[in-house]
């Protein structure tokens, strides 16, 4: 049985994922540039932006306080807004790329859309490919806490 040209597709970056040689390993975030051999590197301005983030969060502020922080700030978004918006900000505090990994096969292409998968057994974990902005810890904190407030919403209805 002969696969069409997108199964091919799907199973080459599937291969290249399990092999750590996908050039999508190196896809910049803000927060980070490429150097001139193709790895990520810190972008120390936009780092520092990063920490601000995960910090204001983590002592309480809501998506749109923290927005609002960065524009009284003067602190363009990564498309050059003024102003951040909440799902910008909540992407930025899921992102596993601040603490140095990346994990591989995330969405999958369906019908020309990208769509998330849900599938752990087509994603690829990359530990400590680049260097970290933040710790694990915080990470971790972030996420749990996110967790927490989005459980406080549902209830609260």
């Amino acid at each position: 049985m002969e696969l069409t040209k997108s199964e091919q597709s799907r199973a080459g970056l599937q291969k290249s994922f399990q092999s750590g040689t996908s050039a999508k390993a190196s896809t910049v975030c803000y927060g980070y540039k490429v150097s001139r051999a193709g790895e990520l590197m810190i972008d120390p301005i936009e780092a520092n932006t990063v920490l601000f983030i995960f910090h204001r969060f983590m002592n309480g502020d809501s998506l749109g306080k923290i927005s609002d922080a960065l524009a009284r700030k003067g602190i363009v978004s990564p498309t050059g807004r003024v102003t951040w918006s909440r799902e910008t900000i909540s992407k930025l505090l899921a992102n596993e790329k601040y603490v140095g990994d990346v994990v591989l096969g995330k969405t999958n292409v369906i019908d020309g859309v990208h769509v998330k998968s849900h599938d752990a057994s087509t994603q690829v974990l990359m530990r400590a490919h680049h260097p970290a902005i933040i710790s694990h810890e915080l990470f971790n904190a972030v996420q749990r806490e996110k967790n927490n407030r989005s459980r406080s919403r549902l209830a609260a209805r």
